[in-house]
């Protein structure tokens, strides 16, 4: 005979069938709250984001401005444009913080897309009349693979740059991103012989239309994720020139590009010989599909490229060197040889031996891109664009305008 306590227990004892439901209902509970957290954290992350260029150009020196004209962008050309406030109310984005500046994508009214710049790190006390002396040497660089400045806006506290969006993003994503991803798309030998033949013509320009006195090195901070795919998803624009020189060394020295040359290393010194050690990094960035110490993002590691490349000389294996994705197409072996023997020119610890641009881009209009037949049904545009690959599958993207130098 059970006494009225075992009763009691036999009655409000859940049956292990019970206890599993209870259990589920439980776990879907949980999941539906962590969901609702997950998308709360989403929207504010968000929100955050996008109005990080509105609190930028709602600052109080922005509304306090009295002069007329000083409330107005300055545009480059003769062809319309749009008011200072327009771009206030438009829809907003940050792209990228960084030392020398932050980058922002707004989105215009009628839909059209632009890269604004709030300049940093620019020399102590630079005047306005030095911003502007700045602004009309990038302004008069003109060229089929520059990225042309669009407008700016200057004041005592805050210097702007506006640029056109490129969509298609940039070099960067489009060599590293979806790596080992079945929607990745190969980049074309012929795709990115197109990519080194555009920057070198791009580079020759600067370097023959800059004046030395005003500016010791023409770019100064080339770099795959400068080199911007236009979007036709045919032209090459390279971006952030004509800047290096304005920046204060200190700042300069550590995130730019051409600071990090061998002769900066030695004798604390660039030229535009700096700028042609720059580009024989990044064409061998392009033949072996490796990030480059000297360039890598953060958070990102890097290989030094020129050392890496000249021991793979001395130990004979050197047919490692090149991406497994243009070394199958065996049409264009020559080429990527003569590509590899100019990035190595290009890359000497003597500036002196290093050739001039002018003859890199004369060496490499000369090389043929010979079509295999290895993705023969690839378009040269699927090639070369970001259509070559997964943006959600990539696991190394970086924005077209990283604002991180």
């Amino acid at each position: 005979m059970c006494d009225p306590l075992c009763h009691f227990s036999e009655i409000n004892t859940p049956t292990p069938t019970e206890s599993k439901k209870e259990s589920i209902a439980i776990a879907f509970m949980v999941l539906d709250i962590i969901g609702l957290v997950t998308v709360i954290l989403l929207l504010v992350l968000y929100c955050k984001r996008s109005s990080k260029f509105k609190n930028l150009i709602k600052r109080r020196h922005f509304e306090e401005t009295s002069d007329g004209d000083g409330m107005k962008l300055v545009f480059m050309a003769d062809d319309g444009g749009f008011e200072l406030n327009e771009l206030m109310g438009a829809a907003a984005e940050g792209l990228g913080k960084g030392v020398c500046w932050d980058s922002y994508k707004a989105t215009l009214n009628d839909g059209v897309a632009v890269v604004v710049k709030q300049l940093r790190g620019l020399k102590p006390l630079m005047s306005k009349e030095e911003f502007m002396k700045m602004v009309r040497m990038i302004a008069d660089q003109k060229h089929p693979n520059l990225l042309p400045l669009m407008a700016y806006w200057c004041s005592e506290d805050v210097k702007l740059l506006v640029y056109r969006y490129a969509k298609n993003g940039n070099l960067f994503n489009r060599l590293h991103g979806g790596r080992g991803s079945r929607d990745r798309i190969s980049f074309k030998w012929s795709s990115r012989l197109t990519v080194a033949r555009s920057v070198a013509r791009a580079l020759e320009h600067l370097h023959l239309n800059s004046n030395p006195s005003q500016c010791t090195v023409p770019h100064g901070n080339l770099k795959s994720t400068n080199i911007l795919l236009d979007d036709d998803g045919e032209t090459v624009l390279v971006s952030d020139y004509g800047l290096a020189s304005s920046m204060a060394l200190p700042v300069a020295a550590q995130h730019m590009v051409s600071y990090k040359s061998p002769e900066y290393q030695t004798w604390k010194r660039v030229s535009r010989k700096s700028d042609v050690w720059s580009y024989g990094c990044l064409l061998l960035e392009l033949l072996t599909r490796r990030v480059s110490v000297h360039s890598a993002p953060p958070g990102i590691n890097g290989v030094d490229l020129c050392k890496w490349v000249k021991r793979a000389f001395r130990e004979e294996w050197i047919a490692e060197v090149f991406d497994m994705e243009i070394s199958m197409e065996k049409n264009g072996t020559k080429g990527m040889e003569k590509l590899l023997e100019i990035a190595l020119r290009c890359c000497d610890e003597s500036p002196e031996k290093r050739p001039e641009m002018a003859d890199i881009a004369a060496e490499i209009d000369a090389i043929e891109a010979v079509e295999a037949d290895h993705g023969a049904g690839l378009s040269a545009v699927q090639s070369l664009t970001e259509e070559g690959f997964s943006m959600h599958a990539s696991s190394a993207i970086v924005d077209s305008s990283d604002g991180i130098s």
